[in-house]
C-alpha cells in the first residue's frame, strides 16, 4: 500500500520512522532512502537505523537548494543531476523488490526538479505488493490519486518562526 505523508509540518520523518520502529520489531526487510538530507551531517535517526540489521538506510551526495549556501546555476544543475541519479537507484530498488518496506524520506520534494508522473509509474506496479511509505512537503496530486494513506502535516506554530533554530535530538 502507498502511504504519503506530506505537508509544512513538523513529524513526517518522525512518523515514517516510527513506522520503520514497529516494523523492524516484526523482522520486516525494510529499506529507508533519504532525499534532499545534507549527506555528511548525521542525524539522530542515521544512528538509530544502523543498530536494526533489518533496515538499510541509503542517502545520497545531494542536498535540498535550502541547505545550499549560494545557489549559482552550477549547483543546482549539479543537483539535477544528483536526483536523476537518485532516481535511477530508486527505480533498481523497487525493480528488486527486495524489501518489505520502502520508506522515501522528502522524495515528495523532488516533484520540483522532476516530473510527479515518473514517481507514480515507480510506485504503481508494486504498491499492491509492498508497503510504500512517501514523505515531504509537496502536495502530490497524481501519487494521490493512487495512495491507500495520505496524512497532512499543517504548521501551526513552530520555533522557527521565532528564530530558533533546528535543535539536535529534536529536529535532526
Amino acid at each position: 500500500m502507498l502511504h504519503i505523508y506530506y505537508g509544512k509540518g513538523k513529524g513526517k520523518t518522525s512518523a515514517a520512522l516510527g513506522l520503520i520502529l514497529r516494523a523492524a520489531g516484526y523482522k520486516k526487510k525494510i529499506i529507508f532512502v533519504q532525499f534532499l538530507k545534507p549527506p555528511k551531517s548525521l542525524s539522530g535517526e542515521c544512528i538509530s537505523i544502523r543498530k536494526f540489521t533489518n533496515v538499510k538506510q541509503i542517502r545520497f551526495e545531494q542536498t535540498h537548494p535550502v541547505f545550499l549556501k549560494k545557489k549559482t546555476a552550477v549547483q543546482i544543475k549539479k543537483l539535477k543531476e544528483c536526483i536523476q541519479e537518485s532516481i535511477l537507484t530508486l527505480k533498481e530498488i523497487v525493480q528488486n523488490k527486495n524489501f518489505d518496506i520502502l520508506v522515501c524520506d522528502e522524495v515528495l520534494n523532488l516533484i520540483d526538479f522532476i516530473k510527479e508522473s515518473d514517481l507514480v509509474k515507480i510506485f504503481t506496479k508494486i504498491k499492491n505488493k509492498k508497503e510504500i511509505i512517501l514523505t515531504g512537503i509537496n502536495k502530490p496530486k497524481k501519487l494521490a490519486k493512487i495512495a491507500d494513506y495520505i496524512t497532512e502535516f499543517r504548521l501551526v506554530k513552530h520555533p522557527f518562526q521565532k528564530g530558533t533554530i533546528a535543535r539536535k535530538t529534536i529536529e535532526y
